[in-house]
């Protein structure tokens, strides 16, 4: 009975890490998009700090109302906004978040552009953080190891019980 109940524990812990990578790494590779942490709630409710938004590049042209991802500060912030206008001239866009009363400072230039959020999760942006992949790969491999001994030590314990009842 014991062993019953080890296994499904296992089998829903290895059952929730593969659902986890699918939804993280398999997805994104597969619909050629790229995940990016919503970093404020400038754009809440749609995206909320702390969420997952997966980001496609964008193929045809931006429009006054679109959601675009962007790239600021040379790369070390990245925003999501909504366009409120487009500058042709200069290929450039204003944007405003929906949350936010005045726009945002300057103009997002087409070279900063890294595509429209295709589809958005909430709660999971951690899971991009590499601190906290960091964490979860260490519990992984910890947990395996966890796993693989504690499996030996029931199987030897059970050939032990067998031996003793055919003895």
């Amino acid at each position: 009975m014991k062993n019953k109940k080890i296994t499904v524990v296992y089998a829903v812990l290895i059952f929730s890490l593969f659902l986890l990578a699918v939804l993280t790494i398999v997805i994104p590779k597969v619909l050629n998009v790229t995940p990016y942490v919503v970093s404020d709630n400038k754009m809440g409710p749609e995206y909320s700090k702390g969420g997952l938004v997966f980001v496609k590049d964008v193929m045809e042209p931006i429009h006054v109302g679109d959601t675009i991802t962007y790239y600021e500060n040379q790369g070390k912030v990245i925003k999501t906004r909504r366009v409120i206008a487009v500058d042709h001239k200069i290929d450039g866009y204003f944007v405003k978040g929906d949350n936010s009363d005045k726009a945002e400072m300057g103009m997002v230039h087409k070279r900063n552009l890294i595509g429209r959020p295709h589809f958005y999760l909430r709660y999971i942006g951690f899971l991009a953080d590499t601190k906290v992949m960091n964490v979860i790969k260490g519990s992984l491999f910890v947990g395996a190891i966890l796993m693989t001994f504690s499996t030996l030590l029931f199987q030897t314990e059970r050939k032990q019980r067998l031996r003793q009842q055919a003895e």
